[in-house]
Protein backbone atom coordinates (compact mmCIF):
# COMPACT_ATOMS: atom_id res chain seq x y z
CA UNK A 1 0.00 0.00 0.00
CA UNK A 2 2.52 2.68 1.11
CA UNK A 3 5.71 0.99 -0.06
CA UNK A 4 5.31 1.64 -3.79
CA UNK A 5 5.39 5.44 -3.64
CA UNK A 6 5.79 8.07 -0.93
CA UNK A 7 3.54 10.47 -2.89
CA UNK A 8 0.48 8.20 -2.32
CA UNK A 9 -1.74 9.25 -5.28
CA UNK A 10 -1.82 11.60 -8.23
CA UNK A 11 -3.94 14.70 -7.55
CA UNK A 12 -6.92 15.57 -9.74
CA UNK A 13 -7.77 19.12 -10.79
CA UNK A 14 -10.32 19.34 -7.95
CA UNK A 15 -7.86 18.39 -5.20
CA UNK A 16 -6.20 20.96 -2.95
CA UNK A 17 -2.44 20.41 -2.94
CA UNK A 18 -0.37 22.20 -0.31
CA UNK A 19 3.24 22.11 -1.47
CA UNK A 20 6.31 21.26 0.55
CA UNK A 21 7.38 24.92 0.99
CA UNK A 22 3.92 26.20 1.97
CA UNK A 23 2.92 27.12 5.55
CA UNK A 24 -0.79 27.76 5.97
CA UNK A 25 -2.75 28.91 9.02
CA UNK A 26 -6.52 28.54 8.87
CA UNK A 27 -9.25 25.99 8.29
CA UNK A 28 -9.73 24.07 5.05
CA UNK A 29 -13.16 22.85 3.91
CA UNK A 30 -13.09 20.89 0.65
CA UNK A 31 -15.59 18.47 -0.94
CA UNK A 32 -12.60 16.70 -2.54
CA UNK A 33 -9.13 15.55 -1.46
CA UNK A 34 -6.55 17.62 0.38
CA UNK A 35 -2.95 16.55 -0.24
CA UNK A 36 -0.55 18.02 2.30
CA UNK A 37 3.19 18.15 1.72
CA UNK A 38 3.71 21.43 3.59
CA UNK A 39 2.50 22.67 6.98
CA UNK A 40 -1.04 23.52 8.07
CA UNK A 41 -2.17 24.86 11.42
CA UNK A 42 -5.95 24.61 11.45
CA UNK A 43 -8.82 22.17 11.03
CA UNK A 44 -9.47 20.25 7.82
CA UNK A 45 -12.86 18.98 6.59
CA UNK A 46 -12.63 17.04 3.32
CA UNK A 47 -13.39 13.77 1.56
CA UNK A 48 -9.81 12.44 1.68
CA UNK A 49 -6.77 13.81 3.50
CA UNK A 50 -3.31 12.62 2.50
CA UNK A 51 -0.38 13.85 4.57
CA UNK A 52 2.88 13.17 2.73
CA UNK A 53 6.11 12.22 4.49
CA UNK A 54 7.14 15.90 4.73
CA UNK A 55 3.62 17.10 5.63
CA UNK A 56 2.68 18.43 9.04
CA UNK A 57 -0.80 19.19 10.38
CA UNK A 58 -1.65 20.72 13.74
CA UNK A 59 -5.44 20.65 13.88
CA UNK A 60 -8.49 18.44 13.80
CA UNK A 61 -9.62 16.36 10.81
CA UNK A 62 -12.99 15.10 9.62
CA UNK A 63 -12.72 13.05 6.43
CA UNK A 64 -13.89 9.75 4.96
CA UNK A 65 -10.29 8.62 4.46
CA UNK A 66 -7.16 9.85 6.25
CA UNK A 67 -3.72 8.69 5.09
CA UNK A 68 -0.76 9.84 7.18
CA UNK A 69 2.87 9.62 6.12
CA UNK A 70 4.02 12.71 8.02
CA UNK A 71 2.99 14.37 11.28
CA UNK A 72 -0.54 14.93 12.62
CA UNK A 73 -1.27 16.51 16.00
CA UNK A 74 -5.00 16.75 16.62
CA UNK A 75 -8.20 14.76 16.74
CA UNK A 76 -9.42 12.70 13.76
CA UNK A 77 -12.89 11.46 12.82
CA UNK A 78 -12.77 9.13 9.82
CA UNK A 79 -14.06 5.94 8.31
CA UNK A 80 -10.66 4.69 7.10
CA UNK A 81 -7.38 5.59 8.81
CA UNK A 82 -4.06 4.52 7.23
CA UNK A 83 -0.76 5.19 8.97
CA UNK A 84 2.49 4.73 7.05
CA UNK A 85 5.72 3.64 8.73
CA UNK A 86 6.89 7.28 8.62
CA UNK A 87 3.74 8.59 10.38
CA UNK A 88 3.63 10.37 13.73
CA UNK A 89 0.14 10.93 15.16
CA UNK A 90 -0.85 12.48 18.47
CA UNK A 91 -4.49 12.92 19.47
CA UNK A 92 -7.80 11.10 19.59
CA UNK A 93 -8.32 8.93 16.51
CA UNK A 94 -11.92 7.82 15.85
CA UNK A 95 -12.21 5.43 12.92
CA UNK A 96 -14.05 2.38 11.60
CA UNK A 97 -11.11 0.75 9.79
CA UNK A 98 -7.44 1.22 10.65
CA UNK A 99 -4.24 0.11 8.93
CA UNK A 100 -0.91 0.74 10.65
CA UNK A 101 2.50 -0.01 9.15
CA UNK A 102 5.35 -1.13 11.35
CA UNK A 103 7.33 1.89 12.53
CA UNK A 104 4.43 4.35 12.78
CA UNK A 105 4.57 6.41 16.00
CA UNK A 106 1.26 6.64 17.86
CA UNK A 107 0.35 8.74 20.89
CA UNK A 108 -3.11 9.39 22.26
CA UNK A 109 -6.30 7.37 22.09
CA UNK A 110 -7.64 5.17 19.33
CA UNK A 111 -11.36 4.40 19.28
CA UNK A 112 -13.02 2.12 16.75
CA UNK A 113 -16.50 3.38 15.91
CA UNK A 114 -19.53 1.34 14.90
CA UNK A 115 -20.23 0.99 11.17
CA UNK A 116 -21.92 4.05 9.79
CA UNK A 117 -21.81 5.10 6.17
CA UNK A 118 -21.49 8.83 6.86
CA UNK A 119 -19.54 11.00 9.23
CA UNK A 120 -21.08 13.89 11.16
CA UNK A 121 -20.31 17.22 9.47
CA UNK A 122 -18.84 15.55 6.36
CA UNK A 123 -19.00 17.56 3.10
CA UNK A 124 -21.50 15.11 1.58
CA UNK A 125 -23.91 15.48 4.51
CA UNK A 126 -23.56 19.25 4.65
CA UNK A 127 -24.19 19.69 0.92
CA UNK A 128 -27.18 17.32 0.86
CA UNK A 129 -28.72 19.03 3.89
CA UNK A 130 -28.42 22.44 2.22
CA UNK A 131 -30.15 21.17 -0.92
CA UNK A 132 -33.16 19.79 1.00
CA UNK A 133 -34.12 23.09 2.64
Amino acid sequence: MFKSSPSFSAPSTEDAVIGKNIKLTGSIDSPDAVILHGQVTGDILCKTLEIGTDGKLVGNVTAETVIVGGSLKGDVKTIRLKLASSAFVNGEMRYQIIEVEEGAQLEGSFVQQQDSKKLPNSPKIASSAEGSE
